[in-house]
Parts: structure tokens; sequence; C-alpha cells
């Protein structure tokens, strides 16, 4: 198995060359000794959640502040080359912030004057859209790339892990309110198998709820948190895409 990567320690990182998104910007909003997140996904390449937990606020003093976070990006987007996107990421979820919403204000015209060709992305695991205030947020992006990693609550709960208080079935209905997402899965064989026929079956029926802009379908390549997982191989990941493709009458692509 890869070794696990490191928490990102700073606010901003990159550009780096993204396979979905081209050259992106990272803005981390995430603690950067400790990793926090509501998700304890068995795939997660920075290992176990050590604070797992809905209630961001009982931490906010271990996350970014509004005003630092805003000034990390001017200075960024001043001082460095352009890039195609500027990407809520990094080590845990962007919208567990306590102040997301507020982030988002304080960013999108800092993005829209300083690099007005880049587009405003996050790559979400979803488990806060249940949230108005973040839904709200989420909407005022220009791309939203949001995870559903399962079908059905069992699975959910096998794979993402998440912390008391996350409902599966909130989470697809979250999902099917917000505006134009793209989905992103991360398939998986092994221990834990959320690409059988059955499971991918049950994925597919909540894909038709939330009618998605596209897909985004991978296996894991990198370190995780979990052992025992194996990849998907290459012809199934291209049988799950065109299945779905078909399906959904969206693209759906491998990567």
């Amino acid at each position: 198995m890869a070794d696990l990567l490191a928490l990102h320690h700073r606010i901003i990182y990159g550009p780096v060359n993204s396979r979905r998104l081209g050259r992106s910007l990272g803005i981390n909003l995430s603690p950067t000794k400790e990793k926090y997140c509501p998700f304890d996904c068995v795939y997660c390449q920075y290992g176990r959640t050590k604070l797992h937990s809905i209630h961001s606020a009982e931490y906010s003093r271990l996350f970014p502040e509004v005003p630092a976070v805003a000034a990390a990006v001017a200075t960024a987007l001043a001082n460095g080359d352009k890039p195609d996107y500027v990407t809520f990421s990094g080590n845990g979820e962007a919208t567990a912030h306590p102040d997301f919403p507020a982030i988002v204000e304080e960013i999108k015209p800092i993005v829209r004057q300083l690099a007005p060709q880049a587009k405003l992305a996050i790559l979400s695991n979803s488990c806060m859209v249940t949230r108005p205030d973040v839904a709200s947020a989420l909407n005022k992006l220009d791309v939203r790339i949001m995870k559903l990693d399962a079908g059905n609550p069992a699975m959910f709960a096998q794979v993402n892990r998440p912390a008391a208080g996350i409902s599966f079935g909130d989470v697809v209905n979250g999902l099917a309110q917000l505006n134009d997402v793209t989905i992103q899965t991360l398939f998986m064989q092994g221990r834990i198998n959320n690409s059988s026929v059955a499971e991918v079956a049950d994925w597919l029926s909540c894909l038709k709820r939330i009618k998605p802009l596209g897909g985004q379908i991978y296996t894991c390549v990198r370190g995780h948190a979990e052992p025992h997982l194996e990849k998907v191989s290459a012809d199934r990941l291209a049988e799950i895409a065109a299945t779905a493709t078909r399906e959904l009458g969206v693209p759906i692509e491998a990567y």
C-alpha cells in the first residue's frame, strides 16, 4: 500500500495539475495539525480522522479565520500565475469550516477581480449539504464536485463512516436540491465492495434523483486509511461509466 499523504500545513497550496480541473489553486480550510472531518472514509489518503464530529464549532480555534483566508487567497492570486480554477479542497471538508458561507462571500469577489478567468470550485464530500446556509454558499460557486460513494445507508456507513447526526437519505436529498452538481465517486473492492452490480444499481438510483450534470469515477490508487481495500480494474470502471452514462443521459467519466 502506498504511503499516506501529509496534511497541508498552509491555507494555500499549489497551483497543482489536477486530473479533473487542470491547473488548480487549492484553498485548505481545515486544521493543519490534526485531521478534522465529519467523515472517516476508509480510503482517505490522509489516514484516519482524529477529530470526528459534525459540530465543527467545538474546534473553531483550530480553523483559519475568515480574514486570514481572504488575505492568503488575495496574495496568491496577486503574486502568482493565474490558475484555471481556485478550489476549496485540502485536508478534510471545506464546508465543515464553521464560517464557510462567510468565506465564500469574501473569496468570490477576490477571485473575480484578481483572476477573472478562473472558476471558483469545490471538491466536497457532501456531508454538510443539509445545512441551508452551506447549500446557499455552494450554489454561489461556479463548480460543485460533490462526493457520493454509496447508494444505500449500509454501504454509506461502511465507506464513509459518518459522524453521529449525518443521514444518508438527508445527504442524497440535499444533493438533489443543489444546482448543477457533478458527482464524484471512488469505487473499491476487497473487504468493502461498492462496485458490485447490486451496489452500482443502488448508486445509479440515487443519481437519477440527484440529476447531476455529469460524474467522475475512479478507484483507490494512493495510500488509504484502512487495509484490505483493492483497486477496481480499469475495465470495470469503464463498464460502470458506460452503464451510468447510458442510464443517466449525462457523461460519466472514468479516471
